[in-house]
């Protein structure tokens, strides 16, 4: 039953490094100049949080319409949280409240996007994909978008599981730098944050893959296979989900936007090198499901080796047998020794012989 359920697994980790893309849907969009949204709905319905916040205080607010708070109290951070981004009107309201391009909000409605970052006039858009694993121990991958302004981030995600509670901790608590600093860092966090799940995930693959190392060392079996390729399945999904997410960093560094001031161009350097440490795991854990697949079929071929072996041995042994008993076999009345009154007793010990001298030769030729 593990098995079939990994079998399972592993399919459905297919199905997500081989994504819909929603041709169609997008076309039409296109063609009528209209925003819509792409990707399979998870929630019924959108839910927002509003932290407003500085080195002093902070305040929460679950309200739709608390977009229009943003900006409103000088000094002050803001930090604009999205759960479900499928309703259309909300981010076009928000969008014109904000002053965000209309190329912005269709990015953040379409799922199915590579991650990227794009500078605009007063703001900075980065796309992202974010992998973590479920209760049912499946990789679930994630859209989350999000929108740097002078001093308000917002933040776009798919479901209701959040990525960030340690830094809405940090906020409650004033912990840390996230109240003392502008909206810049709290981005970093946000994306350090994806980035520890990425982590997780990879060291929760790895610990399950060395207990199938040991399977395929000592006893490979006919699912041991299925689950290399499972495994593989997984390390790809996650590859092609944390490449684009490392360009997108790099991309950051190299166009060097004002709005991530000088003091806090390190944090981001920062999630460059975990990005690119993230990467260099889920490759050498490509690598290391690589060799178990060599080791599995080596390990076929030697069970091979070693019945054709046996095999060998058996018809090599009884090669001689066959030969006397062929001969003694035969029907001509003037053969010699076929009225000889020990002759059965002397072909039985003739064939003895014969076995017990070629086992020997086989023993010190350590061919069996």
């Amino acid at each position: 039953m593990a098995d079939e359920n990994l079998i399972r697994k592993g399919l459905r980790n297919l199905n997500q490094l081989t994504s819909k893309l929603y041709s169609n849907e997008k076309s039409d969009a296109k063609a009528n100049a209209r925003l819509t949204f792409i990707g399979e709905k998870k929630l019924e319905d959108v839910e927002s949080q509003l932290y407003t916040f500085n080195s002093e205080r902070f305040q929460i607010s679950n309200s739709l319409a608390d977009y229009q708070l943003i900006d409103q109290e000088p000094g002050s951070n803001y930090w604009l949280n999205y759960h479900g981004i499928h309703n259309v009107s909300i981010l076009e309201e928000l969008g014109e409240k904000l002053k965000l391009d209309r190329l912005t909000i269709r990015q953040i409605l379409d799922t199915t996007q590579r991650p990227k970052v794009e500078d605009f006039d007063n703001y900075l858009f980065f796309s992202v994909k974010s992998i973590k694993n479920n209760l049912e121990g499946e990789l679930q991958v994630e859209q989350l978008s999000f929108v740097l302004g002078k001093n308000h981030v917002l933040s776009f995600q798919e479901e209701s599981g959040d990525h960030f509670e340690g830094i809405r901790t940090k906020i409650n608590e004033d912990i840390g730098f996230v109240r003392k600093r502008k909206s810049d860092y709290l981005l970093s966090q946000l994306l350090d944050a994806i980035l520890d799940n990425y982590f997780e995930t990879v060291d929760q693959l790895n610990d399950e893959i060395s207990a199938l190392e040991k399977e395929t060392f000592i006893n490979p079996n006919n699912t041991t296979l299925l689950k290399i390729e499972s495994y593989k399945r997984s390390s790809l999904l996650i590859k092609k989900s944390l490449g684009p997410f490392k360009e997108a960093l790099l991309n950051i560094l190299n166009e060097r936007t004002n709005l991530i001031r000088n003091e806090n161009i390190k944090f981001f350097k920062d999630l460059t090198n975990s990005a690119t440490a993230a990467m260099e795991e889920v490759e050498g854990t490509l690598r290391t499901l690589e060799g178990l697949t060599n080791i599995y079929f080596a390990s076929l071929s030697q069970k091979m080796n070693e019945t054709m072996k046996v095999l060998t041995t058996v018809a090599t042994i009884f090669i001689p047998l066959t030969f006397i008993a062929g001969i003694y076999g035969m029907n001509f009345e003037n053969m010699p020794e076929l009225k000889y009154r020990y002759g059965y007793f002397l072909t039985w010990g003739v064939m003895v012989v014969i076995t017990v001298a070629m086992l020997i030769y086989f023993k010190r030729k350590r061919w069996m």
